[in-house]
């Protein structure tokens, strides 16, 4: 019988919910990855959290005692820089990141303003005040282009969720009547592109694993390629059963997906 993931040449992996829990590494996962990477294929942590630098990450990881590289981590914050970098060179931006995220922009070499800004560019803000987003919402009425790093509604915390980006814009459109121009970490396509133009794969080649149906597990179905869910995070079986989302394969844990490759 054909494994459902015996073509696979690349796993995508959510990281919260899908190979750790806020501090809690999920039993089995990690040495899951590694075996994949015996076998030959490769492993890229695809996260649409925009509070954190791919530095910050490999930390967490390691801390877990899983080896990843800088190369290892492409978050919706570095898909966005790339994209500012290559499509809106020189122009003036007005960030709502957090100060970590700030500097990493600023580094990049993309220019940062507080008024007079060609667009408005808004990342999981940790450190979001009152100040920054009435700055935002002015720029948006006057007509600024308006980019979102991702949709997420909220980020997986202890005891609670969160707040995330999804929730700043629910907020900026009810003060501005304005969704984003364009959003940039999954489901949308954006990343997608930059991973299989410099990996060189096919959509069919690549799996995304994930917890989440309305941007892991979309962000494959949108772009062609393999969707597995891991029921770890924030999606139940129940959800999926009311969901017209449908991934390729359900897991009760990563751990699980060997049987596949």
């Amino acid at each position: 019988m054909k494994k459902q993931l015996e073509n696979v040449k690349m796993f995508l992996m959510d990281m919260d919910g899908t190979v750790y829990v806020g501090d809690r590494k999920i039993e089995g996962a990690f040495e899951a990855l590694c075996e994949i990477k015996r076998r030959g294929k490769q492993v890229v942590f695809l996260t649409n959290n925009s509070s954190k630098t791919p530095e910050k990450y490999v930390e967490k990881l390691a801390s877990m005692g899983y080896p990843a590289t800088r190369e290892d981590i492409f978050s919706s914050g570095e898909a966005t820089i790339r994209f500012l970098q290559e499509q809106r060179q020189g122009k003036k931006v007005l960030l709502l990141a957090n100060s970590v995220v700030y500097e990493q922009f600023r580094a990049a070499g993309i220019p940062l303003v507080t008024e007079n800004a060609d667009l408005v560019l808004v990342c999981f803000d940790t450190e979001l005040n009152y100040q920054k987003l009435t700055l935002a919402c002015n720029h948006i009425f006057e007509g600024k282009e308006y980019i979102v790093s991702h949709p997420d509604l909220v980020c997986p915390a202890n005891p609670y969720p969160v707040p995330d980006v999804g929730s700043f814009m629910a907020l900026i459109k009810a003060v501005t009547g304005r969704d984003p121009d364009l959003i940039v970490g999954k489901p949308y396509s954006l990343m997608a592109e930059y991973i299989e133009k410099d990996y060189g794969l096919r959509p069919e080649e690549i799996a995304m694993c994930g917890d989440r149906l309305y941007t892991d597990i979309k962000f494959a179905v949108n772009n062609g390629m393999k969707s597995i869910l891991v029921l770890t995070g924030e999606t139940t079986r129940e959800d999926l059963e009311r969901s017209d989302i449908k991934p390729d394969l359900v897991l009760d844990t990563f751990a699980d997906v060997l049987s596949q490759i």
